[in-house]
């Protein structure tokens, strides 16, 4: 057996149908380097999708590798209960003032130690995406209760969201696919609507959502006295289709939630860590929420790792005497992990000497411009959109309705440009770019390149 059969045999991938893998056998890696991997069979692939968008720097970043071996000879984890290391503090210090605004020099590789000022004060670490959501949550519901509000205990969150797999992030999620069968499991969350979709900062209602405010403000209206939190995506929704809000709605909301005492937690998960063009996607609306969650891009996809920074206010609701009860006893084994900590500082000192947010505002508009053009000779492209290092187009039929859900046309496009040197992975019928924040512009022209040539040979 070869090791496509081998893994057929015992590996349940993530997010697949299983009689896709007897069709199309998963592809053994070798190496990867870049926006490229290596198969065992000498082909080569580009990564169009960052790896689930999460390799932010690109594969082997020699920084990340670095500092992952070096750590590795000091040691590799230890409990962080009544335990730290310089890692894990400095990652903290250096979150603190990404996500407080400071400039780049202040969280950059040559950025003194400590903490700065700013609204933010303490980060709680998890390893992976939807703990951190799951963190988040909790603390904002615990801090209700300790303020005395212990009548909110209702969320709200976006329409055709997605936080994540573990029970309370899947409750915060509107996407039927990933929760149709866990009901038993879930609690019921308000659902806002219609969204301000936006076609990315060129669109002229990129920054107003007044059409779309009122009725949101109703339905937040009628729940004022009982809703803990409202969740949100910033900006971009990715699991629904890497689709775009306009930054007004974050505002409005911010506005909102801080009228009448309601947390809002940012899930920056997708947009955050540059993927937007800047640090946190919150920024494009010129907000800061009250808890927001990273994880992804937060060790350029090397190690899990997920953060979620909180404001002093919120702080000082747990920081009370053991007989109150008001610690907040959430727990996970690899909190702090050491490895996946360096890993995160490795990323913050790239960010910093290699002027990657600079790069994204550079390159990131080409992602855009190339699907428009592809979009402009077929007829079956609608939709294009873009911000930052993403962009993503429609598969439609020439009318602009969707094409039949069992013919799973993304997927035949997914199977071409596999044959010929892509790793995409389409969120149904829709195609989108998500790579690395360095990608060079040829990486992008060949990731164009091969989207056009797959969408000719399914389309015709």
């Amino acid at each position: 057996m070869d090791l496509s059969e081998r893994d057929r045999a015992v590996f349940w991938h993530p997010c697949g149908h299983l009689p896709d893998y007897a069709d199309l056998p998963a592809l053994p890696v070798v190496a990867a380097a870049g926006c490229r991997i290596r198969l065992a069979d000498g082909r080569e692939l580009i990564d169009a999708i960052a790896s689930w968008w999460c390799k932010s720097l690109g594969h082997g970043h020699p920084l990340i590798r670095a500092a992952i071996r070096h750590q590795t000879e000091v040691f590799e984890h230890v409990i962080t209960a009544q335990l730290t290391h310089a890692p894990v503090v400095r990652l903290c210090e250096r979150l603190l003032s990404a996500a407080n605004g400071h400039p780049v020099a202040a969280w950059g590789r040559l950025g003194a130690p400590g903490r700065l000022p700013g609204h933010f004060g303490k980060v709680f670490l998890a390893d992976n995406g939807s703990t951190g959501v799951e963190v988040a949550l909790k603390l904002a519901l615990q801090g209700q209760l300790q303020s005395g509000r212990s009548q909110r205990t209702g969320f709200a969150t976006l329409a055709e969201a997605y936080h994540g797999e573990t029970a309370g992030a899947l409750s915060m999620s509107d996407l039927g696919q990933y929760k149709q069968h866990y009901s038993p499991l879930l609690s019921d969350a308000l659902r806002l609507g219609p969204l301000p979709w936006r076609s990315g900062p060129a669109d002229p209602r990129w920054q107003d959502c007044a059409a779309e405010w009122p009725a949101i403000e109703r339905q937040l209206d009628a729940q004022a006295g009982s809703l803990a939190a409202v969740v949100v995506e910033p900006v971009l929704l990715a699991a629904a289709g890497m689709r775009l809000t306009s930054p007004d709605l974050l505002r409005r909301l911010r506005g909102w939630c801080s009228a009448h005492g309601v947390w809002l937690i940012a899930d920056e998960i997708a947009s955050g860590m540059g993927r937007l063009g800047t640090m946190m996607a919150c920024e494009l609306a010129g907000i800061q929420p009250d808890l927001a969650v990273f994880s992804k891009g937060l060790t350029g996809g090397s190690l899990p790792l997920a953060a979620v920074v909180v404001p002093d206010a919120l702080v000082a609701l747990f920081d009370a005497p053991w007989s109150e009860g008001k610690s907040f006893l959430h727990s996970n084994t690899h909190c702090g992990n050491a490895l996946a900590c360096a890993a995160a500082n490795a990323v913050f000192d790239a960010y910093s000497i290699e002027d990657v947010l600079g790069q994204v505002a550079r390159r990131g508009p080409a992602l855009h411009t190339g699907l428009v053009e592809l979009a402009r000779t077929r007829h079956y492209l609608h939709g294009v959109r873009g911000a930052g290092m993403m962009a993503a187009v429609d598969l439609r039929r020439a009318d602009g309705s969707a094409l039949p859900r069992l013919d799973r046309t993304g997927w035949l496009v997914m199977r071409e440009a596999l044959s010929r040197g892509g790793l995409f992975r389409p969120l149904g019928d829709t195609m989108y770019l998500c790579p690395p924040l360095n990608a060079t512009d040829a990486d992008i022209e060949q990731m164009l390149a091969i989207l056009a040539d797959s969408l000719d040979a399914v389309f015709g």
